[in-house]
């Protein structure tokens, strides 16, 4: 085993690292419902950036649905960012020789 060659790789790693976290901080993604009636936009850390309500959605005797169309387009924004995180961190840990893809270590 190659001391040096196992370093350098490790410093490849957390360069593709860092490289994958600032895109997914610069990535956006969407998650709705009732069919656009609510909109969620959030970061690719899944860090909700904005909420958009449509004013037709706003029915002050069901406020109950109203939260639950946020709630549901707050999670599918933030799988979504989950979906994307998965990805950037796959291909920046992908393809690292000698680590195997630093030994299955979750990220």
């Amino acid at each position: 085993m190659n001391i040096q060659k196992l370093m350098k790789e490790a410093q490849q790693a957390q360069k593709k690292m860092a490289e994958a976290q600032e895109k997914l901080a610069e990535a956006t993604v969407e998650g709705t419902a009732g069919g656009g009636l609510v909109t969620v936009t959030a970061n690719g850390k899944g860090d909700v950036t904005k909420v958009s309500i449509d004013p037709s959605t706003v029915d002050p005797d069901d406020v109950e649905l109203l939260e639950d169309l946020v709630a549901a387009a707050v999670g599918e924004a933030q799988r979504k960012a989950k979906e994307l995180q998965e990805q950037e961190m796959g291909a920046a840990m992908g393809g690292m020789g000698g680590m195997g893809g630093m030994g299955g270590l979750p990220f």
